[in-house]
């Protein structure tokens, strides 16, 4: 990853991984996903002005300039071979943006999701503070299955909005991940749920679930707190370790989980009242645990050439 490429070099179609700014979802999205990067841009080639990129930011997708990020150092992957002709990829990407489409909401859900995928539980004994996330997420996914919110389209994140403009343009730049990503919280919860399905799934969909209200300043309490204590890691300061799962945790991450099948598999009802099809059914949905660290490491036809060279553009 030594090598140079200067913004004017950059093709149409080469996905650009930026490390983290000093914004508190960033820092999170890469401690969570323990990577060195935190976003994902596509950049449009030289068929636009220099350093244009496309990309999935609040509150959608949009055309914009890697060059305002001159202090990030950006990685740049391009599909093996790299004499791809890209440009249906950014040709979907612009159609996107023409179209507005809705970028997920606090990143919320997204975060919480890359917690229960990364097994971050485990590691760290955020039970608490993650439940509080995933009960949250729950108002957030409700809003974002309502067509009349986004019209019936679906709200990405960055690395998710970028796989899928590549899977989109057709099996020849459709991004290949390394194996089959293992998910052991929601496996361990699974064995959990089947030892007594009844009583489970009786209280997973229960009638009246009462969520947490959805406010502005909720969700930055939740973020700054999940901040905080990832912060805390960081420094060397271990937080508790817990390896027994709560049952409040068992209860709410699968409804949220639940939620996450029904909001971007446009409502369909998966499993009726059955909760391990459910989760089952999020494990096959691989597209929306992809995060910018993913796109870095963990595909087979993506190859890192290099980072870019801002040849003179910084501030």
């Amino acid at each position: 990853m030594g090598e140079k490429v200067k913004v004017s070099e950059l093709k149409a179609g080469d996905i650009l991984l930026l490390e983290p700014n000093n914004e508190k979802i960033s820092k999170i999205i890469a401690w969570v996903t323990r990577s060195e990067v935190s976003h994902t841009a596509l950049s449009c080639g030289p068929d636009k002005p220099v350093g244009t990129v496309i990309e999935e930011t609040p509150p959608n997708a949009i055309q914009d300039t890697i060059l305002t990020r001159t202090a990030r150092t950006a990685y740049v992957m391009r599909l093996n071979p790299g004499n791809n002709n890209c440009q249906p990829v950014m040709d979907i990407a612009a159609r996107y943006v023409s179209e507005m489409l809705p970028y997920a909401h606090a990143q919320l859900p997204f975060i919480g999701l890359y917690c229960i995928t990364n097994n971050m539980l485990g590691d760290t004994g955020l039970q608490g503070l993650v439940t509080r996330i995933v009960k949250l997420s729950m108002g957030i996914l409700m809003e974002l299955e309502d067509a009349l919110i986004y019209k019936g389209r679906e709200a990405m994140m960055c690395s998710q909005f970028a796989y899928h403009c590549y899977r989109e343009a057709g099996d020849e730049y459709e991004i290949h991940l390394k194996g089959t990503p293992g998910f052991p919280l929601i496996d361990r919860i699974i064995e959990i749920i089947q030892k007594d399905p009844s009583t489970y799934n009786n209280r997973i969909f229960q009638a009246n679930v009462e969520n947490s209200p959805v406010t502005d300043e909720n969700v930055d309490e939740a973020i700054d707190q999940l901040y905080e204590a990832l912060s805390n890691n960081q420094n060397g300061s271990e937080l508790s370790t817990s390896y027994e799962l709560s049952d409040d945790l068992i209860i709410e991450v699968t409804r949220f989980c639940i939620q996450f099948v029904k909001t971007f598999t446009n409502g369909t009802d998966s499993g009726s009242n059955d909760a391990v099809s459910y989760l089952l059914k999020l494990k096959d949905m691989y597209e929306y645990f992809i995060s910018p660290g993913d796109l870095l490491k963990n595909t087979l036809n993506l190859t890192c050439i290099g980072t870019v060279d801002y040849e003179g553009y910084q501030g």
